[in-house]
C-alpha cells in the first residue's frame, strides 16, 4: 500500500473502460470519487498511483472481519460490498450500552486500520440507512435522502424528478399511491418494499455466516479475560446455559462448538461431539474442560460462545434409589475418551448375516444407525465363544453324512455321547464370494461334559468341490 499522503485508486474495468473503484483520503482532496474515468482522474491528478481492483479479496477479507466481529455477537451477515449487519438484541449492556459499544467497536477497528461508520437501529434498513447517511448519533430516518432506502440510482433519481427528496416525503404520502408507482421487479427497484422494511413493516431476516444453531449462549467481557480460572467460569456457566435451553425443548446436543475470541484479534474453535444426545450441564463442562489447559489465550479472551451445531431427542429419565443408568454412563465415559484422545469405544452390533463370523461387527459405541429388529436373531442357541476363524478338526462318524462319534481337535481325540444338529447355513451368494460352500453346524457333548459348536463345509458326493472339512466355531459352557 502507498503512503496515506499520496493519491491512490483502486481501478476497475467497466463497460466505457476503466473506472475508479475506489479512492483514499488524499485523492478526494484533489476532487477524485468512485465511478469517475481512470483517464480523467488521470489528466486532473497526473501522480495518482493506481492498482487492479481485486473484489474477491475484499469479499474474503470483509468475511473475516465478520468473523471477528463475533465477538460482540453470533449473529453476524456481511453486507457486500463493504458492510457487517449485527443482530445485537441483549447484547449491548454487557459492554455498558449501544454508545460504549459502538465506541469499543470503532477503537479497535481503527487500531487494525479500518474506518468505521455505525448506527444501531430496530431494523435492518434502518442500521444501514443511518450508518451511511445518518449523522454521528442519529436516530432519525425521516430527514434521510432517498438513496438511504436501498434502492438503485434509476428510482432514485425518478424520486427526485418528482420532488420526493426524503424519506419522510415517502410517508406522508398514501400508500397506495406508492404502490402503483413504484412497484419495480426486483427488490432494489421497489420503493415500496425497502420503505416496509426500513419502518419495520416487513420482516427481513439476517442470513448470518453461522448455520443455523438450535442453542447458543454467549457470553462479551468488558476486560479480556486472561487466568485459567476466569475461563472455566465463564464455560460453566456457558454449558448450565445451553443444558437449559436443551432441556427445556427436550434435547440433547450431539455436537458442540466453542469459539474463544482473543483480544490480538485471533479466534479459536473447539469442537467437541457426544457419542448420545445430552443436556447434562456436568458432563458438558467436563468434556470441554481439557481443551482449556492447552489453549493459547493471548492477551486475553474478549469474548466465548458455545453453540450447538447437532442436537436429539433427549427424554429426561429420573432414576430410583441405587439405580444407575449404565447406558448414560457409557456414553458420557466415551465421550471423554474421544475428547482427550480422539479415539471411540466400539460395542458390538448386530449385521443382517446368517453366517456366524458375519452377525456382528464393531461400531463407534452410540453408532446411529438403527439396530435390527427381533425377528431378524438366530432362534437357535448360539456358544457363549466363537472362534475366528474357525480352527480345523477332524470328525469319524457311522456314516458320511451322519452325526459325528469322535472329535480331534487340537492333538486332542474326544468322544462324542450327544450330539444336536444339524443346522444347515446356505453361503450368501449375493455377495459373490467364490469358494463359499453350505456349512451343516452340530452341538456336541463329550464324555466330560464339555460343549463344542462344530460344522462340516462341503457335501459329501459333491464333486464339483475338494472334499468336506470339519472345524470347530465355538465352545459353550
Amino acid at each position: 500500500m502507498p503512503p496515506p499522503s499520496l493519491p491512490f485508486a483502486l481501478v476497475e474495468r467497466g463497460a466505457k473502460g476503466l473506472r475508479l473503484a475506489a479512492v483514499n483520503a488524499a485523492a478526494r482532496e484533489f476532487g477524485l470519487m468512485r465511478g469517475q474515468r481512470l483517464a480523467d482522474a488521470r489528466a486532473a491528478v497526473p501522480d495518482l498511483l493506481s492498482e487492479a481492483h481485486e473484489p474477491e479479496q475484499d469479499t474474503s477479507s470483509l468475511l473475516g472481519l465478520c468473523r471477528w466481529m463475533e465477538r460482540y455477537s453470533p449473529w453476524v451477515a456481511p453486507d457486500l460490498p463493504d458492510g457487517i449487519l449485527m443482530e445485537v438484541t441483549g447484547i449491548p449492556h454487557l459492554f455498558g450500552g449501544e454508545a460504549a459499544m459502538m465506541a469499543g467497536m470503532k477503537a479497535r477497528l481503527a487500531g487494525y486500520g479500518f474506518t468505521a461508520r455505525m448506527a444501531c437501529a430496530g431494523t435492518i434498513g434502518a442500521a444501514w440507512a443511518l450508518s451511511r447517511y445518518g449523522s454521528e448519533g442519529g436516530e432519525d430516518v425521516q430527514g434521510l435522502p432517498v438513496e438511504a432506502l436501498r434502492i438503485d440510482a434509476d428510482a432514485a433519481r425518478t424520486l427526485r424528478r418528482l420532488g420526493l427528496k426524503t424519506i419522510g416525503s415517502l410517508t406522508s404520502l398514501p400508500r397506495a399511491s406508492l404502490a402503483r408507482r413504484f412497484r419495480g421487479e426486483s427488490i432494489h427497484e421497489n420503493v415500496l418494499l425497502r420503505l416496509d422494511e426500513l419502518l419495520g413493516q416487513r420482516a427481513e431476516p439476517l442470513n448470518a455466516i453461522n448455520p443455523a444453531t438450535s442453542v447458543m449462549a454467549h457470553r462479551g467481557f468488558l476486560e479480556p479475560v486472561i487466568t485459567h480460572e476466569g475461563l472455566l467460569s465463564v464455560l460453566r456457566a456457558l454449558a448450565g446455559e445451553v443444558s437449559r435451553a436443551l432441556e427445556s425443548k427436550g434435547e440433547g446436543a450431539l455436537r458442540l462448538i466453542l469459539k474463544l475470541f482473543r483480544s490480538d484479534g485471533g479466534r479459536v474453535q473447539v469442537p467437541v461431539g457426544l457419542t448420545a444426545p445430552s443436556h447434562d450441564a456436568g458432563h458438558l463442562f467436563r468434556l470441554l474442560t481439557p481443551r482449556l489447559d492447552t489453549l493459547d489465550a493471548g492477551f486475553g479472551i474478549d469474548a466465548m460462545t458455545l453453540e450447538v451445531r447437532e442436537s436429539g431427542l433427549a427424554v429426561a429419565r429420573q432414576h430410583g434409589f441405587m439405580e444407575e443408568d449404565n447406558s448414560t454412563s457409557l456414553a458420557q465415559l466415551n465421550d471423554r475418551v474421544m475428547s482427550r484422545q480422539e479415539k471411540s469405544l466400539t460395542q458390538l452390533s448386530a449385521v443382517a448375516s446368517h453366517v456366524p463370523e458375519r452377525s456382528e461387527e464393531a461400531r463407534p459405541l452410540g453408532d446411529a444407525r438403527p439396530a435390527l429388529p427381533a425377528g431378524n436373531s438366530a432362534v437357535t442357541e448360539r456358544p457363549l465363544m466363537i472362534f475366528a476363524p474357525p480352527q480345523p478338526a477332524s470328525v469319524i462318524a457311522a456314516v458320511p453324512d451322519g452325526p459325528p462319534m469322535s472329535l480331534t481337535w487340537r492333538r486332542v481325540t474326544r468322544r462324542i455321547l450327544r450330539h444336536a444338529g444339524p443346522e444347515r447355513i446356505a453361503p450368501e451368494w449375493w455377495r459373490g464370494e467364490s469358494g463359499e460352500r453350505p456349512r451343516d453346524y452340530y452341538m456336541v457333548e463329550d464324555d466330560r461334559g464339555r460343549r463344542y459348536w462344530i460344522f462340516r463345509e462341503g457335501l459329501y458326493g459333491d464333486d464339483s468341490g475338494p472334499p468336506p472339512k470339519w472345524f470347530v466355531h465355538g465352545l459353550s459352557a
